[in-house]
């Protein structure tokens, strides 16, 4: 019995190869993008799981209430982890990662600069699981002076030849011995590194509770009461922190985040994680795509009822029932459906490489070959072929062959249950291509948005170790003797990323106030080299030699959180007061205020910043011209070997650093764009199909309308009509569902581009055009077609 639905089935798909390649193309491109889409899901929810303990893994994050903000850090101060260990039996272990940045290591004539250098504690390879290729991960970090390197690092200055044993060196002659060399670790890890080192003595034993500036996990028992740890933070603050921050008004909690949670569910300062929305929202767009594709063979089976009325009749009358009718025409979607699946299989293993590029993502091919994705692929089948299969099988199976046979048969109810999908799908496709116009006009609003310093042309370079001003003053003389280079200028971290918090005493209504602020240090020659402007008073000034310690800038911002009305001359002490009253930090006053910028990406807000003299920062600013920069840039390096020939020379610019922050959001964007197209091309698969078969329904009525002096647009505008009217119909359908969810996915940022009515207006007339365009080729034709021909049988 299956043997003879399959050879019907495909003498069916033979018959009317027209259709049953739109079908089959539409369905192709349908179930590509969702196992594509599959795909990216499955590794944005497998962060993290790699780790045999994940599941009792936790990372702690702090909550830093200011009596006007809050501060959200994924830092913590580091005796919290040790003192919970103590306090409750159910704390297994701890780790604590001290963030080293970006070393300089040696060996022997090779010299790197690594990124993600961390100290943790010796047991982080007992909490998390990382493959060692070399070494004892049991012993790997216990002694001091000990280093374990990633492949990629461990290949980088040893090649192929074992690392275990083997001395680096950093910038500043800190020897490290080579303990261990593991995997690299994956990239669907929320917290990635380079190289770990053991702790110092000083970080082992820091017992401070005023800083935040580690990352801190706790590994649970398996029946461990969560609440109860969370319940106990209230007396934790009570007793080691109160003494420290009640007076400022600062309250400090904390949150136990489980660990495969962080990576969807935790936006903190400082981290870039993903977003569990875009997960959503990319499984919508596959289930919407698989769903446009089903409807087009439901239009077009539906749409060609009267073809195969004398067939279901014929059936009907030599015995068939109903159950083995509706067999059948499942059976043919289900095989259109494994047609396309197969289609699909081939499509992405070529596809992968290009979707890897675009996402960002790792994927490899052995991922199509796991059980996951071979069930995603079945059910794929199952639900395509089924929903595609269900209503035309219904449908086609009811008609009654007495009126089929005799010629009264006439199509009931199909007509309507057509134009109502037709709606769906350019409902579905007239969201996806407003959410992509509003998903553009933010990314390029955040790309061209005054940042409030002028970034083009700036190169960055981070100096670490010993810097000496005369050094610096050296290589500063030697930049700005060369016609090209307009400035240069140095502070304590770069313009894009300024972050970290102090306390300050400042001068408020009611007396000296200890409050948070952002800190930078910065040269007289930074605010000139990076285009800012001083809104009030000057900036720091070689003729004011008391700038070096009695003199600071403030942003805006500052102004506005301390609601001076003349903010020059305000005293500001740089640091707190003991609590005797005796050791009083130095008081400098404002001399300038600056207008306000961003010290990181637009996903941030414009916090309060305090700007505190200080030659010879780490990090250089150098102000470029436009003209010859490669021979700038190779005049640069060679400065700086004369000047630093212990350091590496390595840049970089500003506006590199500036796209950087935005490249997720960029390639996401781009996701969306892709699927969005692909999902109207589908619809308008459909749209043609069902165009091309109103047109051969129709093509006696139009000779005879020719016959009697019609014209060709009035037959084409008869043609068009009806689907113009469909298309209007999702316009109030899609307009309000594309506003309301753009409009909630805006609200996470800060600065927004908003939402323009030309997008939904210009959605509307590219909606359209897209459906005449669809539909015109097939009014023409018929429209042009010689009525002799059409009406010669009559």
């Amino acid at each position: 019995m299956l043997k003879n639905y399959l050879v019907l089935a495909f003498r069916n798909l033979v018959k009317d190869k027209f259709y049953s390649f739109i079908n089959i193309f539409g369905l192709t491109i349908g179930v590509t993008c969702g196992m594509l889409l599959f795909l990216y899901v499955s590794d944005e929810l497998s962060y993290d799981r790699y780790h045999d303990k994940a599941d009792r893994i936790y990372r702690i994050v702090s909550y830093i209430t200011e009596p006007d903000k809050i501060n959200k850090w994924v830092s913590t101060q580091p005796p919290l982890v040790k003192t919970l260990k103590q306090d409750y039996p159910f704390v297994e272990n701890y780790v604590r990662f001290f963030g080293n940045g970006r070393v300089m290591f040696r060996q022997g004539e090779k010299r790197f600069y690594e990124e993600d250098i961390y100290s943790t504690d010796s047991t982080v390879f007992d909490i998390f699981t990382h493959k060692f290729l070399e070494g004892d991960p049991k012993i790997a970090l216990d002694q001091p002076g000990s280093i374990v390197l990633t492949e990629k690092v461990a290949k980088r200055f040893f090649g192929g030849s074992h690392a275990l044993g083997q001395v680096l060196r950093t910038g500043d002659s800190t020897s490290y011995k080579v303990t261990g060399v593991i995997e690299d670790v994956p990239k669907n890890s929320h917290f990635t590194f380079n190289a770990l080192t053991s702790l110092d003595p000083n970080q082992r034993n820091a017992d401070g509770w005023g800083g935040f500036y580690i990352n801190s996990y706790l590994l649970l028992s398996k029946n461990a009461d969560i609440k109860k740890l969370e319940a106990g933070f209230p007396q934790l603050y009570e007793k080691y922190m109160s003494s420290i921050f009640k007076r400022m008004g600062i309250h400090i909690t904390y949150q136990m985040q489980p660990l495969t949670s962080i990576h969807l569910h935790s936006q903190f300062d400082g981290e870039t994680n993903g977003n569990i929305g875009y997960v959503y929202t990319f499984s919508a767009i596959a289930f919407f795509m698989l769903l446009i594709a089903s409807i087009n063979y439901m239009n077009l089976a539906t749409a060609q009822s009267a073809r195969r009325a004398k067939e279901v009749g014929l059936r009907k009358v030599m015995g068939s029932m109903k159950g083995a009718l509706i067999a059948q025409f499942l059976t043919e979607s289900v095989l259109i459906t494994m047609i396309s699946l197969f289609s699909s299989l081939i499509l992405v293993a070529a596809l992968l490489p290009f979707f890897n590029t675009v996402s960002g993502k790792e994927i490899g091919y052995l991922q199509l070959l796991t059980p996951k994705f071979m069930l995603i692929g079945l059910f794929i089948v199952a639900f395509t072929g089924l929903v595609s299969g269900s209503y035309p099988a219904f449908y086609l199976s009811a008609f009654e062959p007495a009126e089929v046979l005799k010629g009264s048969f006439k199509a009931r109810g199909g007509s309507f249950f057509r134009k109502a999908l037709v709606v769906t799908q350019f409902s579905i496709s007239m969201v996806m291509l407003i959410c992509t116009w509003i998903v553009y006009q933010q990314l390029n609003y955040m790309r061209s948005k005054d940042m409030g310093y002028d970034r083009d042309q700036v190169l960055t370079i981070n100096y670490q170790g010993n810097r000496s001003p005369a050094k610096y003053n050296a290589f500063r003389k030697y930049l700005i003797d060369n016609p090209n280079i307009a400035n240069v200028a140095s502070a304590s971290s770069p313009v894009s990323n300024i972050g970290g918090r102090v306390i300050f005493t400042v001068e408020s209504s009611t007396g000296m106030k200890e409050m948070a602020f952002k800190p930078t240090q910065i040269d007289h020659n930074y605010v000139k080299t990076m285009g800012m402007n001083v809104v009030n008073g000057r900036d720091f000034s070689e003729d004011f030699p008391a700038d070096t310690s009695n003199g600071v800038l403030i942003n805006e911002a500052v102004v506005k959180r301390m609601n001076w009305k003349e903010p020059i001359g305000k005293k500001i002490m740089l640091g707190t007061v003991s609590p005797d009253g005796k050791n009083n930090p130095p008081t400098a006053q404002v001399v300038g205020v600056v207008r306000d910028f961003h010290q990181q990406s637009l996903y941030n807000p414009i916090e309060p910043l305090i700007m505190m003299y200080q030659s010879a920062n780490p990090v250089i600013h150098v102000k470029v011209k436009t003209k010859n920069t490669k021979e700038t840039l190779a005049f640069i390096g060679q400065k700086w070997a004369e000047i630093y020939p212990d350091r590496l020379f390595e840049y970089r610019f500003l506006d590199q650093d500036f796209e950087s922050a935005y490249e997720a959001d960029e390639l996401r964007g781009k996701i969306f764009t892709a699927f969005s197209t692909l999902t109207i091309l589908i619809a308008c698969l459909g749209l043609f199909g069902l165009a091309t078969f109103t047109t051969e329904q129709r093509v006696k009525e139009i000779g005879v309308r020719k016959v009697l002096g019609s014209s060709v647009a009035s037959v084409v505008l008869l043609l068009s009509k009806d689907f113009t009217r469909l298309v209007l119909f999702s316009f109030p359908i899609a307009i309000p569902i594309a506003y309301f969810s753009m409009d909630k996915w805006l609200q996470s940022f800060p600065y927004k581009a908003g939402i323009s009515p030309w997008i939904f207006v210009g959605a509307c007339v590219t909606t359209l055009v897209i459906c005449w365009l669809t539909v015109i080729y097939q009014s023409l034709k018929a429209a042009l077609a010689n009525p002799v021909k059409s009406l010669r049988t009559e």
